[in-house]
């Protein structure tokens, strides 16, 4: 299982370097986290991360494909399961991106990491936590821990 921190701005700012390197900071709070020092940054927009997304987005984990409707591309772009699939309806935008995370790394798409920093703001820790540890899809993935 991948270690998943839930941190604030200053909690992470407090990181040492060496732990830094091998971390994926994901950043939700609006004022931004400095990227210098982490294997990875990221910035995702705060607004409702727990809450269910609506449309069916692009993830990694897909079988149809986007623009055609259904037929797999040469290209090897984002794919999704049909628009009825259980697993890609109304999955929080937070469990979507934290599990294309987990594609990414395996595929080596992005910098591999061996632990993820979630940055949230300091009232959202425990709400973000709670929200996160009921997601059926997330249970056998991270070990959470929320700094205070």
């Amino acid at each position: 299982m991948i270690p998943l921190t839930i941190t604030s701005p200053t909690e992470a700012a407090l990181w040492p370097e060496d732990l830094r390197r091998t971390a994926f900071l994901l950043d939700t709070t609006e004022e931004g986290c400095s990227g210098a020092g982490w294997a990875q940054s990221e910035h995702l927009a705060s607004a409702n991360l727990l809450s269910p997304v609506t449309p069916v987005t692009k993830t990694s984990f897909s079988l149809v494909g986007v623009s055609d409707g259904g037929s797999v591309s040469a290209a090897g772009a984002l794919r999704r399961h049909g628009s009825s699939c259980a697993c890609c309806v109304g999955r929080p935008v937070l469990v979507d991106r934290l599990l294309s995370l987990i594609q990414e790394r395996a595929r080596g798409r992005c910098a591999f990491f061996r632990h993820i920093a979630l940055v949230v703001s300091p009232g959202q820790q425990c709400g973000v936590a709670q929200g996160l540890e009921i997601s059926p899809f997330l249970e056998n993935m991270f070990s959470l821990k929320v700094e205070q």
